[in-house]
Order: C-alpha cells, then sequence, then structure tokens
C-alpha cells in the first residue's frame, strides 16, 4: 500500500513541476507549430457583423460548437481586429459556414478593407447582421460572453437562428480551401466457406 502512495505523490510532483515551467521551456519552434496546425482541416466560415459604417467580417476557421442547451458556439479573434471590435458593439454577428462554391471568398475576407470583402461578395442583412447568400449554414447568433486568452480573445455566441445549403461546406488545409467528401466505407469482410 505504501508503494501506491509514493507513485501517487510522485505523480503530484510531476504535474506540479510541469505547470511550474516558464512558458518557453517547451522550446517549440513557432514556424514549425504554424505549419502543424494549418496541416489540420479546420471550418472555414465569414464572421461577419454590422458596424457603424456599414457590414464587416473575416475569415474565421476557430468556430466550434459548444452547448446544444442552450445552442452556443465558439469563436476565436485575434485582439484588436476591425469586426471584432464592430462584432462586440453590435452584440450580435452572423456565422457563415463557406459552401464548396465560395473558395475565393477566403483569402478576400482575409485581406483589404471591410468595402472590397463585401464587393461583389452577395449578401443580405437579416436579422440585424449581414449574411451571405449560398452559405452551406449560416448561424445568427447574440453575443454570449467574451474571454481573453494569451493574443486572442474567445467568443461565446448563442445562435437564435440556423438555416442550411445543400452541398459540400470548404475545409481548410494548409491554408487552401478544400472541398469535405465523406471517406467511403471499408468493404466488408466476406465470410469464406471452409
Amino acid at each position: 500500500m505504501l508503494g501506491a502512495e509514493t507513485t501517487t505523490v510522485q505523480r503530484a510532483q510531476t504535474v506540479q513541476t510541469a505547470q511550474a515551467a516558464p512558458p518557453d521551456a517547451a522550446g517549440v519552434d513557432e514556424a514549425l507549430f504554424r505549419a502543424a496546425m494549418t496541416g489540420l482541416a479546420k471550418c472555414v466560415a465569414v464572421t461577419t457583423a454590422l458596424g457603424p459604417d456599414g457590414p464587416v467580417g473575416c475569415t474565421t476557421t476557430s468556430l466550434m460548437s459548444l452547448s446544444v442547451a442552450p445552442p452556443s458556439v465558439l469563436l476565436a479573434f485575434g485582439t484588436g481586429g476591425r469586426t471584432l471590435d464592430d462584432l462586440l458593439g453590435a452584440g450580435r454577428f452572423a456565422v457563415n459556414v463557406l459552401s464548396h462554391t465560395q473558395g475565393p471568398l477566403v483569402r478576400r475576407f482575409a485581406t483589404g478593407t471591410p468595402a472590397q470583402r463585401f464587393r461583389d461578395t452577395p449578401h443580405a442583412v437579416l436579422r440585424g447582421v449581414p449574411v451571405l447568400h449560398g452559405a452551406a449554414l449560416v448561424l445568427t447568433c447574440d453575443v454570449a460572453e467574451t474571454f481573453t486568452s494569451v493574443d486572442h480573445v474567445l467568443v461565446v455566441g448563442t445562435v437564435r437562428h440556423l438555416s442550411t445549403t445543400p452541398g459540400s461546406p470548404l475545409v481548410l488545409v494548409t491554408g487552401e480551401p478544400h472541398i469535405a467528401t465523406p471517406v467511403p466505407p471499408a468493404p466488408a469482410a466476406t465470410d469464406h466457406p471452409r
């Protein structure tokens, strides 16, 4: 019994030591980390809001479902962004998950001014937020909570309305849009008579 207690104490000391390590002690190269993370497939959306000067929006790859009761999503934005400021000021936003036909919007909403981003981008203001036509999924949300972590602001949105359009959504892999397609099922093993 004493051996089990000693092992538990050793594990606790190991955890405490790991938590006390300085942030740069991990030694992970920033470029390597960035390349590894961009290689992971992620949902790609355009998050939009209505600012005092008109619609604003940005490409978003940090969308995740947070809860079903109430329906909620979580997004992350770099601090100090124009879209984030206007989104928080408005208190509501839309998440437009891009469809397989909307690949050019990934880059358009990552650069330029709000006017350039929305130029020739079909959209309408619904429920007080700009909604992109043809998106695979649109969620209109109210800002529920915000948290600051490292150099990002995490925004929790309560979903007030959703709509879907048939078709495959886009995913982003190594910074490029890809079409999400299901993997075909493995062939069933056949029984061989003996």
